[in-house]
């Protein structure tokens, strides 16, 4: 392996990619550069071809991103980029010093990303698409760095040295993927877990097929005819760390995945203290939901101490560490107007003590502490994930490591944050991205992407607009944070409950329905937005947004869908399993026949009341359910169009379909916000389709016309 040192850029240099791909190892070379300069506009391949620290959307919130050194001086992460050419990932395993000039060193690089393939449903496998957080791991005297590595489609575990000095090593070797590893105390052995029965199960539910496979919970029928394979038990390896004897683990050594001694099995985070401290957050009652959570500490030799003070109220995600003097435990927490603020507090369990030592608008993904700063994995709203040094005295904040420098050069549109409340009274909070070419004299079309607001302002939820593109095509976007269930309906007494009272009479899609509408007419009068000219998008919960605002909004004029669809014939699609959870919170079942209660979400069913044209650009594996929606508008002759993209999930993962579903809903939004026909001759077919529905529909006038 080539190692490459750098200071303030990084340069990675790929290993030996799959077998076939020619010279892949150079195009991972020349992927990885930080070298390369940029100027002018945001493209689509630009976003695309961002350097991602970790995964963009956590799953598995017990994984960190970031594994620090025992000596706490050097973090270890993975860092990923998306080749849209080859369709496949330049993935590399980083180190990063912490001092206060870091650099940079990779020590080991591979050409697959690990997708996660959690259990659900007591099946095998329920992917969403995004990747796993690949936690790498030190062996406890800092000379080795241990992680998940994928190759020839395969997860093992590999381990190469801290300096990047020497080949890394595969440790692992099985049938069936490696999920998670941990080191033990002793530094020599390290235990794993995996499903080396899954093949069986697979096996077993295709000899069926020979039978004919009965329809039953494991069906899942947008995904396909073959049920879905029961999870296999996790099982427990060992294998020496010096990469030798494979076998069964001991049950004292697969204990090691097992939660620190004391702490409650309703613990959501968990917190080791520098001197056998212990802290954890648990559920601070069941008789709600959502709960609130409170932080318990516990030294050495004494009883749990419950912080006692009202900022000790957290959610569940809330992460928590202990200071390195033992004597503070730090956590964080969303607050301000509509949750829009990242706050950082110390609790003394000891004086029962709480302060707020920073607050801030930029997403701090996740935090570690060293001496009296913190080590975050830090977004802004115009600055892609990086690793970063905050003082919390003067809350200095420092850049040790940016994976995009080159994101800074290009001409990206200002940002600016907008709080409001809607019809209702509940507050939202979005960002209003401006057009690079803004002149108040003018007016700009307006695209409103949904459904977070958080950190980088790169594509929405599922990453499917190109907002940073939008501004440097003559838009404004408006990117809304959509509140939490319980800002809308309170808490209630568990999750059905809560889901409930959001579903009926579509309470819930009202109110952030309600909370757009308001933004867009308030972002109108300010003078600069062409009202004739509003598009919105949305995947998943954004989704069901544009869905119902199709039906129920006279706001718009074109939408774009990541998914789809909510209909009166989801139980058939969505197979017994998962329409029970549906009907558990309050979705009507097929054989209830309740039109009423579809007549505010339902486009198969009254196509004709559709307001504005709509895009689909879904997963294969999702795509059924879009088909009666689509035909429907089709035979109303309202414009539509739709495109299914292959193996993928919910989230779309693969590199070449990111930058296509970026590419046409740009195009989408040119055409029917701008009247404006691509200039790209791989898109004049398309465009063309949609010119022939256009024929039919109200007219969108380009800018300047009455």
């Amino acid at each position: 392996m080539r190692l490459l040192k750098m200071k303030a850029a990084l340069a990675f240099a790929a290993a030996a990619c799959a077998t076939g791909q020619a010279r892949a190892a150079d195009r991972c070379d020349v992927m990885m550069s930080t070298q390369e300069t940029a100027s002018g506009k945001v493209t689509p391949e630009a976003l695309t071809k961002l350097r991602d620290i970790g995964p963009i959307y956590r799953l598995d919130y017990s994984r960190d991103i970031l594994a620090l050194s025992p000596d706490g001086m050097t973090a270890a992460f993975q860092i990923h980029r998306a080749d849209p050419d080859r369709n496949r990932y330049c993935v590399g395993i980083v180190t990063v010093s912490l001092a206060r000039r870091g650099s940079s060193t990779v020590i080991d690089t591979s050409d697959e990303l690990i997708i996660d393939q959690s259990p659900a449903y007591g099946w095998a496998a329920y992917s969403v698409g995004v990747p796993i957080t690949n936690t790498p791991r030190w062996s406890p005297d800092g000379r080795w760095i241990l992680y998940l590595k994928r190759v020839g489609g395969r997860t093992e575990v590999w381990r190469a040295t801290a300096s990047g000095v020497g080949p890394a090593k595969q440790l692992t070797h099985n049938d069936q993927d490696v999920e998670d590893f941990r080191i033990a105390s002793d530094g020599k052995t390290i235990v794993f877990s995996t499903r080396p029965r899954q093949r069986e199960r697979e096996t077993a539910v295709d000899a069926e097929g020979m039978r004919g496979w009965r329809f039953d919970e494991r069906a899942l029928p947008i995904a396909g005819a073959r049920p879905q394979a029961p999870a296999a038990q996790i099982e427990y390896f060992a294998a020496n760390l010096d990469g030798g004897l494979q076998r069964p683990a001991s049950v004292q050594e697969a204990a090691i995945f097992a939660r620190t001694d004391g702490v409650s099995a309703k613990a959501s985070a968990v917190a080791a203290g520098p001197f056998g401290e212990i802290a954890w957050t648990e559920p601070r009652s069941n008789l709600v939901y959502p709960a609130d959570y409170r932080i318990v500490a516990q030294k050495p030799g004494d009883k749990p101490i419950v912080c006692s003070s009202e900022l000790c109220k957290l959610g569940s995600l809330s992460s928590i560490h202990w200071t390195g003097d033992g004597k503070r435990v730090r956590f964080i927490e969303r607050e301000g107007w509509a949750g829009s603020q990242i706050a950082i507090y110390e609790w003394e369990p000891d004086t029962q003590r709480v302060k707020r030592v920073y607050v801030t608008e930029d997403n701090l993904i996740e935090c570690h502490p060293i001496d009296h700063d913190l080590i975050c994995l830090r977004e802004t709203s115009l600055e892609p994930r990086h690793l970063a040094r905050i003082a919390l005295g003067g809350g200095r904040i420092e850049k040790l490591f940016d994976p995009n420098p080159q994101f800074a050069s290009l001409n990206l549109g200002r940002v600016e944050r907008v709080r409001w409340k809607n019809q209702f009274g509940v507050p939202f909070y979005g960002d209003v991205v401006f057009p690079t070419d803004f002149d108040s004299h003018r007016s700009f079309p307006l695209v409103v992407v949904l459904y977070r607001t958080r950190g980088f302002l790169r594509g929405g939820v599922g990453d499917e607009m190109p907002i940073q593109s939008f501004a440097s095509n003559g838009y404004f976007v408006l990117s809304v944070d959509v509140q939490d269930v319980e800002a809308i309906v309170g808490k209630q007494k568990n999750a059905a409950a809560s889901a409930m009272a959001f579903n009926h009479n579509f309470l819930g899609r009202r109110h952030i329905l309600s909370a757009i509408e308001t933004a867009v007419r308030t972002l109108i009068d300010r003078g600069s937005i062409d009202p004739k000219r509003v598009g919105i998008a949305g995947l998943s919960e954004g989704s069901s947004t544009v869905q119902y605002a199709a039906l129920n909004s006279t706001l718009f004029a074109a939408g774009s869908m990541g998914s789809c669809c909510w209909e009166p014939i989801q139980d058939a699609l969505l197979g017994p399993k998962i329409a029970e959870r549906y009907h558990e919170r309050g979705w009507p079942k097929l054989i209830d026949r309740n039109a009423e209660a579809w007549s505010s979400i339902s486009i198969m069913t009254q196509p004709e009341r559709v307001k504005f044209p709509l895009l689909f650009q879904l997963a294969d594996s999702e795509a059924l359910a879009a088909v009666p929606t689509y035909t429907a508008l089709e035979q109303a002759g309202v414009p539509a169009d739709f495109y299914m993209f292959p193996n993928e999930r919910h989230v779309k993962w693969q590199p070449a379909h990111r930058l296509a579903v970026y590419e046409r809903n740009l195009a989408w939004f040119n055409f029917w916000l701008r009247n404006e026909m691509p200039t790209d001759p791989a898109r004049l077919e398309e465009a063309g389709r949609w010119k022939e529905t256009q024929k039919n529909w109200p007219r969108i006038p380009t800018a300047g016309e009455p």
